[in-house]
């Protein structure tokens, strides 16, 4: 990909910009997909060719999206989000349209659509993640070994008495006693009087004795292969089935999981979503021709914070004051909220001309949806203060639409090139990360070493991306740091 004197990616280069957009879309659907599918077939499928085959699909999209990212940032990457935005507006632009002040306006404008589904991707995959991380430090490993040759051979389940208990660890937890030790049952054999006696490890939640009963999980015709056991039948089948993690955990982790997904992402979805469907312009619509400024302050009624700190970054501050970028209209100023990182905006949208759009009635919250259509053909959804845009068509400074089904124009998303803003530790904090998840995924053994691996893998992208807003801090490249 071609770079020019200042090392903004050139003209020359938008065949491959491009191709590292469609690379970003790929790596933007297909890494939460994994992450969730990973979660729901290790919290709640048992060792079933199924789970196997979205363990290895998984695997393999989540090492390709680690591959892409690698390959990337080997070519272009390292660039600052202003020099990304910039390409976006040239690859975006159009032939240009006469400038008069007539109105003319396209007749239809589309959503965001990529902005939205990257917003929501980073909602799904940061809990999935951390979700993830949680289920693979509390597999429960017995469900291989032992288990796997009973569940091969056909294995049932019936209460057997305890003749003998070894090796005990007595713990304390809130629910009660947790013991942990060696029970040693006997099994019917046709060929043994007595039985067969049959040693396995269990935890029970309360203290048993010699001569209590266990369900026990064994093979009648074959006692030789041994057996298993729990104090409730529920864990006994999940161990046969080959589940990894325990029943009440499992729906504890999966509760929390969609409460912490759901809820923030519902609640964004409302408020902050750029998402729109393909609207039509009609002559009720208001045009105000504008100019972009630069970024401004002012008051704001309604507190704005967006939740996709990991692509865009929101112009609200949460405050009651908010940051927007400042469209001038002779002197008046109007504030333009729109899911961008305002500073590398600012510096590629300042001295752009254009139009503003907006339908007095399609409102979210206190703020009117509206389109910023350049001239050079592109447009940035956004919102503008509805008592604003009302003060503003008191004034008489607005005109009517005059659609135009001949003027066409394509969505500019800033952000598309957001894997270019990737380097060499993103990259590396994430393939330590892979390898962790992939190690904690195969290796069945339990043990400290899972917790380790965990922490280790959670860790290693935060000190990526530190590393790598240090770097561009260190050099001036702008601070921001990579979306993903």
């Amino acid at each position: 990909m071609d770079k020019d004197a200042h090392g903004t990616v050139s003209t020359g280069g938008v065949i491959g910009a491009r191709r590292v957009v469609r690379w970003g879309r790929f790596v933007t659907v297909a890494a939460p997909l994994a992450l969730v599918a990973l979660d729901s077939a290790w919290l709640f499928l048992g060792a079933t060719p199924v789970r196997t085959g979205v363990l290895w699909c998984s695997m393999v999209l989540l090492a390709t999206c680690v591959v892409i990212l690698g390959v990337v940032v080997a070519r272009v990457g390292g660039h600052p989000r202003r020099d990304t935005y910039r390409w976006a507006v040239r690859a975006t632009a159009v032939s240009p349209v006469p400038t008069d002040d007539s109105g003319t306006v396209p007749s239809t404008l589309a959503g965001p659509r990529w902005l939205s589904i990257r917003c929501v991707a980073v909602f799904v995959a940061v809990p999935a993640l951390l979700a993830l991380w949680a289920t693979l430090v509390a597999a429960d490993t017995r469900g291989t070994g032992r288990s796997v040759v009973l569940r091969e051979a056909g294995a049932v389940i019936e209460q057997r008495s305890i003749v003998k208990i070894e090796n005990e660890v007595v713990g304390h937890r809130r629910s009660g006693v947790d013991l942990t030790a060696d029970f040693t049952v006997l099994l019917p054999s046709p060929t043994r009087k007595n039985g067969v006696p049959a040693t396995f490890e269990a935890s029970v939640n309360r203290l048993v004795r010699v001569g209590s009963k266990l369900y026990v999980g064994y093979v009648p015709e074959r006692p030789e292969l041994g057996a298993v056991g729990n104090v409730r039948r529920v864990e006994l089948e999940r161990q046969l089935a080959g589940r990894a993690v325990k029943v009440g955990t499992a729906w504890g982790i999966g509760g929390l999981w969609a409460l912490v997904t759901l809820g923030p992402l519902a609640c964004w979805w409302k408020e902050e979503s750029p998402w729109r469907p393909t609207r039509k312009v009609t002559l009720a619509w208001r045009v105000l021709r504008v100019t972009v400024a630069g970024i401004g302050e002012h008051t704001d009624q309604q507190s704005r914070e967006s939740a996709d700190t990991a692509d865009e970054q929101s112009c609200g501050e949460g405050t009651g004051r908010a940051r927007a970028l400042v469209l001038q209209h002779q002197e008046r100023a109007v504030p333009f909220h729109c899911l961008t990182e305002i500073e590398a905006a600012s510096a590629v949208l300042s001295g752009a001309r254009g139009r503003l759009l907006w339908h007095p009635e399609q409102r979210r919250g206190r703020n009117v949806l509206a389109e910023l259509v350049g001239d050079d053909g592109w447009h940035l959804s956004g919102a503008v203060p509805a008592q604003l845009a009302e003060e503003i068509e008191e004034a008489a400074l607005t005109e009517s639409a005059s659609p135009d089904p001949e003027r066409r124009v394509r969505t500019l998303d800033l952000g598309a090139g957001w894997l270019m803003t990737a380097s060499a530790p993103v990259v590396v904090g994430f393939a330590v990360a892979f390898c962790c998840m992939a190690s904690l995924l195969l290796v069945p053994d339990g043990g400290a070493w899972r917790w380790w691996t965990a922490a280790v893998g959670a860790l290693a992208p935060v000190v990526g991306f530190i590393m790598q807003a240090m770097a561009r801090d260190g050099h001036g490249g702008g601070g921001s740091t990579a979306a993903g």
